[in-house]
């Protein structure tokens, strides 16, 4: 049953406008009644009707979402994705609004970053941050200012922000080392390809997937080459004409370029396919997939990461409410070619 404000008062033996002015914190009501109808509205479990709250008061609550623009195929879903979330929440008051901000050079994103802060246009931010340690500062800075900061598929554990939605970056890359473990028929040299700087998602992904191979002994080489996703093609040829790609067992793919990877794979061996293991569904990778030249894809659904953050800051912000967890962790999906249909909007 709904409690509504005449059941409080009739508690409490006060009329309904004095409740209905508690609930909705306006003026002329004495402390000790604010008090006892405060108490008495959670002992009953009253919910407010946040939709009249807002038509009542037309107030209405701007977020920001600042997302990277690279790789675009990711990044393009969960911008729709966050448009489509938030249409279920334009009846409560809640606007968005998305700012796509490249991260190279370095520290562009940071300044962007702080330049809205300091605007303080918005009642919060989601940011999905480069990396996690020179972020810190930023994040602390805006929260300090009284705007709640929450981060996107990439965290920064050590800052002050409210809530992190997205994947375990160390499990991604343990599962990473278990599909290759599990698919090859011989397993000497393995070799992992990420960003030329050691980022958080990165030096996470890289400690899972050697975890995984220290902990079930296998003795295979592994090597680490750091392949810009602003120089891929030049890149790989380098390492081609090294002989560590022509010469290695599998490929893992740990940063956002798997489908050039794949692509190379094909132009230049493709009667001698490498094992190759990598993150996130494009249309490239889809192809790749169906060629036979990616074995399998893990994927953690832009989706999901999408609606369920826009929900929590909606009830955060509009709502007052606390989720007493600092992190929402999306779960990690297998992706091969007999499923990889349903994981592609085309």
């Amino acid at each position: 049953m709904k409690v509504t404000a005449k059941m409080i008062a009739e508690a409490l033996g006060v009329s309904t406008a004095t409740v209905d002015r508690v609930l909705n914190n306006r003026n002329g009501v004495r402390e000790k009644t604010i008090k006892r109808v405060k108490e008495k509205a959670v002992e009953l479990g009253y919910k407010p009707n946040t939709a009249a709250k807002f038509l009542a008061t037309q107030k209405k609550t701007e977020i920001a979402f600042i997302l990277p623009v690279v790789p675009d195929y990711f990044w393009n879903e969960i911008e729709m994705e966050i448009k489509q979330a938030a249409k279920v929440y334009e009846d409560f008051g809640l606007s968005v609004h998305i700012h796509r901000i490249h991260t190279f050079p370095k520290g562009s994103q940071i300044n962007y970053i702080k330049k809205i802060i300091d605007e303080n246009l918005y009642d919060a931010l989601v940011i999905s941050p480069h990396d996690a340690e020179p972020y810190i500062n930023v994040i602390n800075e805006g929260v300090k200012k009284g705007i709640p900061i929450f981060t996107l598929n990439n965290d920064v554990p050590q800052s002050k922000r409210i809530l992190y939605v997205g994947g375990d970056y160390y499990q991604a890359g343990f599962l990473a080392a278990e599909l290759i473990h599990l698919f090859s028929k011989k397993l000497n040299d393995v070799v992992i390809i990420k960003e030329d700087e050691d980022f958080f998602q990165m030096t996470n992904k890289e400690k899972g997937f050697r975890d995984y191979f220290n902990n079930n002994s296998i003795g295979a080489k592994i090597h680490v080459h750091t392949i810009s996703s602003t120089n891929v093609m030049n890149s790989l040829s380098e390492e081609w004409e090294k002989r560590t790609l022509y010469a290695t067992d599998a490929i893992y793919v740990a940063n956002g370029i798997l489908g050039d990877v794949a692509e190379f794979l094909y132009e230049n061996n493709k009667e001698d396919y490498k094992l190759l293991i990598g993150h996130d569904m494009s249309e490239k990778v889809y192809k790749f997939l169906h060629n036979n030249v990616i074995k399998s894809v893990i994927c953690q659904d832009p989706a999901s990461q999408a609606m369920i953050t826009v929900k929590q800051v909606f009830e955060y912000i509009v709502l007052g409410e606390q989720n007493e967890k600092s992190e929402i962790i999306i779960k990690l999906e297998i992706v091969t070619k007999a499923n990889s249909k349903y994981f592609i909007n085309f």
